[in-house]
């Protein structure tokens, strides 16, 4: 499950154990934020430079992440604000929901890797993967 916060979501990933992402907060400014926030309660360790975190949303989403997902991603099963730390096409990655829109973060050791595969699950649908930043 995540939630979210002021302009951060925490992604659980194990028994007390959080994913913390922003889109409002740098990744180092992040860190120390919530090290500060957090100082005697829960200990923070920047990972922002070994994942790279992905959005994929649109037509036929689901369709294209179960070509390599093991995860039900109907939105009755897998509702919004859910996470998994699954594999997809062998790859480890963490995902969850938000809103009509999943977001995937896997190592940036296969990022090459997991494009390439999103680029051949999603052509089979005849989809383009669009970056937008």
């Amino acid at each position: 499950m995540s939630a979210i916060g002021k302009g951060v979501r925490f992604v659980g990933v194990g028994p007390g154990q959080w994913f913390a992402v922003s889109e409002t907060h740098a990744n180092e400014a992040l860190a120390n934020d919530l090290a500060k926030k957090l100082e005697g309660l829960a200990s923070v360790a920047d990972h922002s430079s070994g994942r790279a975190v992905v959005r994929v949303e649109g037509p036929a989403v689901r369709d294209v992440l179960a070509k390599g997902l093991a995860i039900d991603l109907d939105p009755n099963v897998f509702v919004d604000g859910a996470a998994a730390v699954t594999n997809i096409s062998h790859m480890g990655v963490l995902v969850w929901r938000d809103g009509e829109a999943f977001d995937l973060a896997v190592f940036r050791s296969v990022a090459g890797s997991f494009y390439g595969w999103l680029e051949e699950a999603a052509a089979a649908y005849g989809l383009d993967v669009v970056t937008t930043s």
